[in-house]
């Protein structure tokens, strides 16, 4: 009887170098962590790690990694980040674009505002993300919600809920989520809005494809339904209950706040789905701990401005050191996740949508592993 033929061992893929010669992998990862980090050598080697990924070729990732790590630990008192990362990125990706890859490692003005970016982040102050409380399958049942009180009824409700359009249930919910904000019960806010984002997942499961409203707050003007409608909703309660806040000068953070509602609308493709539903929850955050605080307004994000420029003009040596070693093929997200299997889909991924979410989930596979 013949021995089974043992099977060829499978050649590990090979690992893709950096520009200054690390593995591809443990260059991001160690940016990760050391943006984690305080102190001068935490800066410095956050600074090195970075332009040795941008002069790798690796810009989508980095500033993916960015986002991703502003979401993991973004502070209340930090909130002015997103206003500030949305229009830094804006601006790299506007000199990203009109600049040859090797002028615009060698650029000036890019190597600090990247740098900036990093010194920024490392220096916000942290606190870990956003728990999400857990939604039992059972309270999915008819029976259960109807066993609910209801809450006190909300003039933000009133003004966004339209009764020909939207179901009683969401009505219902509107106000739990404002009522447990008003009593800064986080928990129970969060509850209710994973409860009503998981209830419309339900429905659309059971009822071919119908959710639980047919209004289009998205302002999707295409016959398809945008599957977020029911976050829309969410979002316009918020932030009907925002301006009541502000109204009573309970509240001041009006950029910052417009700023997490461009995020859960899309206007950062970068962002997962997880991330905007997270917007979301920031939101919920600001309106029940905002008005509770002596000053409710977000913090400047550069405490010492003078500091932080001559900060970000040393920065340039970081590039410097990186860019004496040979140009080396641009990183991509598939050399840091160790392979990627897609799962295979009808028809190919064309539309820019499609081909931002796969590098997205690629890049996520690896950053939050």
């Amino acid at each position: 009887m013949e021995k089974p033929q043992p099977k060829p061992k499978k050649e590990p893929k090979p690992s893709v170098r950096t520009r200054f010669g690390y593995d591809a992998r443990d260059c991001v990862k160690s940016l990760q962590d050391v943006l984690s980090q305080t102190g001068p050598a935490a800066t410095a080697k956050a600074l090195h790690y970075s332009a040795d990924i941008l002069c790798s070729g690796g810009f989508e990732i980095w500033i993916r990694l960015i986002w991703s790590f502003v979401f993991q630990h973004v502070h209340l008192t930090s909130l002015r980040i997103f206003v500030y990362l949305e229009e830094r990125t804006k601006i790299l990706e506007d000199r990203n674009n009109c600049l040859d890859m090797e002028a615009l490692y060698r650029d000036p003005t890019f190597q600090q505002q990247a740098s900036e970016v990093i010194l920024v982040v490392q220096t916000l102050p942290k606190q870990s993300k956003v728990i999400w409380p857990k939604v039992p399958e059972e309270t999915h049942d008819p029976s259960w919600i109807q066993g609910i009180p209801a809450a006190k009824e909300s003039e933000a409700v009133r003004t966004v809920w339209q009764p020909q359009n939207d179901q009683a249930v969401m009505r219902l919910v509107g106000n739990q989520i404002l009522s447990a904000c008003e009593e800064a019960n986080i928990e129970k806010a969060l509850f209710w809005l994973k409860w009503i984002l998981d209830e419309d997942k339900h429905v659309k499961a059971t009822n071919t494809g119908y959710s639980l409203t047919t209004s289009r707050r998205s302002g999707n003007a295409s016959m398809k339904v945008d599957k977020h409608e029911i976050g829309h909703y969410v979002a316009a309660i918020l932030a009907e209950g925002y301006k009541d806040l502000a109204r009573r000068g309970l509240i001041r953070m009006h950029e910052e706040f417009q700023s997490l509602i461009n995020l859960w609308k899309g206007k950062q493709p970068r962002l997962s789905s997880r991330q905007r539903q997270e917007c979301l929850a920031i939101m919920i955050l600001v309106i029940s701990e905002v008005p509770r605080w002596k000053v409710p307004a977000a913090q400047p994000i550069i405490k010492d401005p003078i500091i932080m420029s001559r900060a970000v003009q040393q920065s340039i040596r970081f590039f410097q050191e990186v860019l004496i070693n040979v140009p080396v093929t641009a990183i991509v997200p598939r050399d840091i996740t160790g392979g990627y299997k897609k799962k295979k889909v009808d028809g190919k991924a064309n539309t820019v949508e499609d081909q931002m979410r796969l590098m997205d989930e690629m890049v996520m596979a690896f950053i939050q592993r």
